[in-house]
């Protein structure tokens, strides 16, 4: 099975082959069109042969470019928790639900970006009404039970949203969104996204993905690593460090 990196301006989307077509995972900033398109180009794949996008959750880094590419193809088929519906119809990554950085070097880190980086402060994207083809997915589903046809399954990850979820193929790959990141290992981050709604259920998301033989962990953000990472951070991040978002 071939996956590609659509490497973007801050997120890793995953193209992956399926005969004559391609399942894109994620899709980047609503800026990020040009660039987008750029990286297509450059592994020699169309629009056209993008026959499913799968959004890790409904965040703007994710899901910016959706209405774009549907601009373009409107015969592919989202799929998604069946809990980003209505989060991608708001236009806004959800904050109902309490946000916090990891800790205080990322929460000043981010603060600092948040002054020359508006996408900081309004966290908007093009809100996106789902359709009658698009695929919304609740609790573990098989991929080929969906149609799409590839050795793997879907997995709810919640921690950093409520729509988090997960692709596990059966070679132990594992294309997680924001369910793990590697980035800012500076900061003290260990593995964590930046950005975490549910602590515990975020560390439980780890230990599905452990249980279920996860062998290599591909993230939105960072470098590719061995899911034996996870297992050795595991409640390495303490509650009483983070810093809530107000």
């Amino acid at each position: 099975m071939q996956k590609r990196n659509l490497k973007l301006s801050v997120t890793n989307c995953y193209l992956i082959e399926m005969g004559n077509k391609y399942l894109l995972i994620d899709t980047g900033y609503e800026n990020d069109w040009k660039l987008f398109c750029k990286r297509l180009k450059e592994i020699g794949i169309g629009l056209s042969e993008i026959s499913h996008i799968l959004l890790t959750h409904h965040h703007d880094d994710h899901c910016g470019l959706l209405n774009k590419v549907l601009e373009e193809n409107q015969n592919i088929r989202i799929i998604m928790s069946y809990q980003a519906k209505d989060f991608l119809l708001e236009g806004k990554n959800d904050q109902s639900h309490g946000l916090a950085y990891v800790n205080k070097r990322v929460n000043m880190l981010f603060s600092l970006i948040q002054i020359f980086d508006k996408r900081w402060k309004t966290h908007a994207f093009p809100a996106y009404q789902s359709r009658e083809i698009d695929i919304l997915v609740k609790g573990e589903t098989h991929l080929k039970d969906i149609g799409i046809g590839l050795n793997g399954r879907i997995i709810e990850t919640p921690g950093h949203s409520l729509d988090s979820i997960t692709v596990v193929f059966d070679d132990g790959d594992c294309i997680v969104g924001d369910a793990a990141a590697n980035i800012i290992s500076f900061t003290g981050t260990k593995y964590c996204v930046i950005i975490i709604e549910d602590l515990e259920a975020y560390y439980q998301s780890w230990r599905k993905l452990i249980s279920l033989g996860a062998r290599q962990i591909f993230p939105a953000h960072g470098k590719p690593f061995p899911a034996e990472r996870l297992e050795q951070n595991i409640d390495k991040i303490s509650k009483k460090h983070m810093v809530k978002i107000s």
